[in-house]
């Protein structure tokens, strides 16, 4: 007799940074899971943990005609959407296919699901579309209640999706879960993109005896980051919560507590052991790898830019814990270390 608490599992984007520890998790609980992703960028490296392979991989894009994807959804009980573009000024400079894949893809990933009787969905959104959302003066973190009116094309392209999230909830009646994600960081980030994650450049740079370079020099713009396990151990909990049904609520992955650039530099730079000064470049010229941004005569306003450097994004996580009885618990010092002890063994 089968046991009915083993549930088969398809993530897409299941070989980037958190679909692939996921998938290791559900895998060590004796779920099946499919990790669905097109690799462009994946990595098949996230997919071997102590040199065993986990899951089994389908390189496919999210964006396939619709009869393969509901075929690979067939028996699947949970659908964990990830599959995105995701780097901010990628997104800002190729905004077409960013629409194409965040939502165009969400819509695909949703109507294949329907088809194929999937029972859950847990998408995952981000805390970037609180960007142009004004900070209630009575507090200093931002609700999943709180009005958003996103103007960057990433952002633009998440807040689309999660509308199509509602959409299905309401008319089709499919129970989905809308996650949205804080500043994720932990080992196994991508660092090798031209706009790495801010935690994994410090360490790469550091480990190579390079002077990092920051563009954010305020200790009181704050980010929210949340560990990478504690993530998955939420992600987990909302999979096993079968009983209730979710019409596309909205959760904030965060810990409600901040951290600025200069605070965690310092903090990476101890478990170095190094005595590096950092260099500080101007806010403006942040996305200046991406020249197609900054072309006449129509460039990206340079304070749009410098705004979102300085940008201050706290999540209130008082409803995912009252949802889900889930807190953040690893602290920033500790999961710096982490990223540290693992840049050491893979530089």
């Amino acid at each position: 007799m089968s046991d009915p608490t083993v549930q088969k599992v398809l993530i897409t984007g299941g070989a980037g940074f958190v679909g692939s520890q996921l998938a290791h998790h559900l895998h060590e609980q004796g779920h099946p899971v499919i990790l669905l992703d097109s690799m462009a960028f994946g990595h098949l490296d996230n997919l071997i943990v102590a040199g065993q392979t986990f899951g089994r991989l389908v390189v496919e894009d999210i964006r396939t005609p619709l009869p393969k994807l509901v075929a690979l959804m067939e028996g699947v009980h949970t659908v964990f959407h990830f599959a995105a573009v995701a780097a901010l000024p990628v997104c800002q400079s190729n905004p077409s296919l960013a629409y194409d894949i965040n939502v165009s893809g969400t819509s695909n990933i949703l109507e294949a699901a329907r088809l194929a009787k999937v029972k859950r969905i847990i998408f995952a959104s981000t805390s970037a579309i609180y960007e142009a959302t004004p900070m209630d003066p009575s507090r200093s973190t931002f609700r999943e209640d709180d009005p958003v009116a996103p103007n960057l094309a990433y952002s633009m392209t998440k807040d689309a999706a999660e509308k199509l999230c509602q959409a299905y909830s309401t008319n089709y009646g499919m129970d989905i879960i809308v996650v949205r994600f804080f500043n994720i960081y932990g080992p196994h980030q991508d660092f090798k993109r031209l706009s790495p994650p801010f935690t994994s450049y410090l360490a790469t740079e550091l480990a190579h005896n390079r002077t990092p370079t920051l563009f954010n020099s305020s200790t009181t713009a704050l980010r929210d980051y949340v560990y990478s396990a504690d993530l998955i151990s939420l992600l987990s909990t909302m999979f096993k919560k079968t009983d209730k049904h979710y019409d596309a609520e909205i959760f904030n992955a965060c810990s409600g507590e901040g951290h600025s650039a200069p605070e965690i530099f310092e903090m990476m730079n101890e478990y170095s052991g190094k005595t590096v000064e950092p260099c500080y470049g101007e806010p403006e010229k942040f996305w200046s790898k991406y020249p197609e941004l900054v072309q006449e005569p129509y460039p990206l306003d340079p304070k749009r830019i410098a705004k979102e450097v300085y940008k201050m994004s706290l999540g209130d996580p008082a409803k995912t814990y009252k949802e889900f009885g889930w807190k953040a618990k690893t602290g920033m010092k500790e999961g710096l270390s982490e990223i540290w002890k693992y840049t050491l063994e893979n530089t």
